[in-house]
């Protein structure tokens, strides 16, 4: 309920994003979900971009290589990042003419996933993963 309170009155959509950061990254959304079960997940569109946020609590940060892992699983151009919380890395995938980037990460016992699709046939995957490293630097910011 407070969820749906905040989005309507224009404040923070997303417990670690504002709409005006999305907004910085994908142009004008609206917000599609956000929903609070074991973490929670946030859901952005624009007209050729969708964004996911996710956050999860870890039983130990022992179990983050795992999901890292399970996320990246198949994906290509896998890279470690740094300065992004502990243990962050990106990947890209894409199915069905779209092109996705993602990167997974982790601050303390907390692990986040952040998705950037677009169909967007101009988009290039370097663009999308300038703007979900940007994206994921607020996240584990905001979790810290």
């Amino acid at each position: 309920m407070i969820y749906a309170l905040l989005l309507f009155a224009g404040g923070m959509s997303c417990p670690v994003l504002t709409t005006p950061s999305v907004r910085g990254a994908m142009g004008e959304v609206t917000v599609t979900r956000v929903a609070k079960e074991a973490g929670y997940e946030c859901q952005f569109k624009s007209a050729e971009i969708e964004l996911m946020v996710a956050v999860s609590k870890l039983a130990g940060p022992e179990r983050f290589g795992k999901l890292a892992d399970d996320e990246c699983a198949g994906g290509r151009d896998v890279a470690k990042l740094k300065a992004i919380g502990n243990e962050a890395r990106a990947c890209s995938s894409g199915t069905n003419g779209a092109m996705a980037e993602k990167v997974v990460g982790r601050v303390r016992n907390q692990a986040f996933v952040i998705r950037l699709t677009s169909s967007d046939k101009l988009a290039s995957a370097k663009d999308l993963r300038s703007k979900v490293t940007g994206l994921a630097e607020q996240v584990a910011g905001n979790l810290f």
